[in-house]
């Protein structure tokens, strides 16, 4: 379809003076741009000079430089060679015809031409070339984008590399610390065997794929290892922060400011950060409708991460469409919060060492367990509270807090 108000303009070349009136009426009357040329050598200064032509009706037997011989000379010129040429010609024979194709001509009319037959083959030719145009552009369009993604791709391809050496110097930055923090205390021997142990899993895992990225950037399992990269560093940044936080409560090196703390507000906090995990498994959270949960003197902080490595580590364990309970129990004095799950629960060995940092044995978590378990005992130490853990009869495993009660 061509572009209603675009106004194409055409070379008529013809030695016959009334041809070239009559051609030049026909087409000023539909609405076409005409220019004029006596025989070939006209027609190519002209050609030449302007190069805003869109098509040339071409008589073939012409002094000077005949139609065949000013279609070669067209199609010999990179700015030419694309116009489309229509001889007009009194030669009907099949021989004529053919050669006029064979030297790049589009189309040929016989005279005496007939006005709608002229208007017509010049039309279409029109809307092939104009198609043709558009179709260059859009080609180049996309040749550009391609070009920009390509760029876009060698520069995530470089900061990937830049990554990488950075995540590598880290490495090697722990490991020193490493060596330094073994000649502390105890409990820094403990901290520093933790990121001995837990650092390389997602470490490998980030320097392993990122490799595989690198040199096979059009592997069809690219999204998989870019989504195996986020995991790990997300890991890799869960782990630091918990560790920190361990480190720091160990040596009581954190400055710990207590409020009231509304527990409403802690439930609702930890089930908006959990919602994609729950959505992900479709797991039902199964807790009382209350108005006033209770309310704890403590850190929030604190309070927060410790419900939230609870029950994220309930949902790691739950199975699809499976449900999580929240139970609450108030006297007087204290308040139980207790986290059902019907998961997996705990191996026999690993109920009796919960809360060491490096027990062996099969545990409800992941490999952070010995950080997650350990820090929330630690928080719950921090608030004088209690932390039970237990197997169900029927499968899964229950976790209680326990809290002293601030009445209002």
């Amino acid at each position: 379809m061509m572009q209603e108000d675009k106004i194409f303009k055409i070379l008529a070349v013809d030695d016959n003076t009334k041809n070239i009136q009559v051609i030049g009426s026909m087409l000023r009357d539909a609405n076409y741009n005409v220019g004029f040329a006596m025989d070939g050598r006209q027609a190519m200064n002209l050609l030449l000079k302007s190069n805003d032509y869109d098509l040339v009706l071409l008589d073939v037997d012409m002094p000077v430089m005949n139609g065949f011989d000013t279609c070669k000379a067209m199609r010999a010129i990179e700015n030419l060679k694309e116009i489309p040429v229509i001889f007009l010609t009194a030669m009907d024979g099949i021989n004529s015809i053919l050669q006029g194709f064979d030297i790049g001509a589009q189309d040929y009319i016989t005279k005496p031409f007939n006005a709608k037959e002229l208007l017509s083959r010049v039309k279409t030719h029109l809307e092939l070339k104009y198609n043709k145009d558009q179709l260059k552009k859009v080609n180049v369009w996309l040749e550009e984008r391609v070009e920009e993604r390509t760029l876009a791709l060698q520069q995530a391809n470089s900061q990937l590399k830049e990554q990488t050496v950075k995540l590598q110097q880290a490495y090697l930055q722990l490991e020193e610390a490493n060596k330094h923090l073994a000649e502390l205390d105890d409990a820094k021997v403990d901290f520093l065997r933790i990121i001995s142990h837990e650092i390389n899993t997602p470490l490998n895992g980030i320097i392993g794929f990122t490799n595989i990225l690198i040199e096979e950037l059009k592997s069809s399992e690219l999204f998989d290892m870019i989504k195996y990269l986020e995991t790990s560093a997300l890991r890799l940044e869960r782990f630091s922060k918990i560790s920190l936080l361990i480190t720091e409560l160990r040596t009581n090196t954190l400055t710990v400011i207590n409020e009231e703390i509304p527990v409403n507000r802690l439930v609702d906090s930890v089930k908006e950060k959990l919602a994609d995990q729950l959505l992900a498994k479709n797991i039902q959270l199964n807790f009382p409708v209350l108005q006033d949960y209770g309310i704890i003197l403590g850190n929030e902080n604190l309070l927060e991460i410790c419900f939230e490595s609870i029950l994220d580590n309930a949902i790691k364990y739950s199975s699809k469409d499976g449900e999580i309970s929240l139970l609450i129990n108030r006297t007087e004095e204290q308040i139980d919060y207790t986290f059902i799950d019907h998961g997996c629960g705990f191996s026999t060995e690993s109920l009796d060492n919960l809360f060491t940092l490096f027990s062996s044995g099969k545990h409800h978590t992941d490999q952070n367990l010995g950080l997650d378990l350990a820090l929330v005992k630690l928080i719950m130490d921090t608030h004088q509270g209690r932390i039970e853990v237990m197997n169900n009869n029927y499968g899964g495993a229950t976790v209680k807090l326990t809290f002293t009660l601030i009445l209002k």
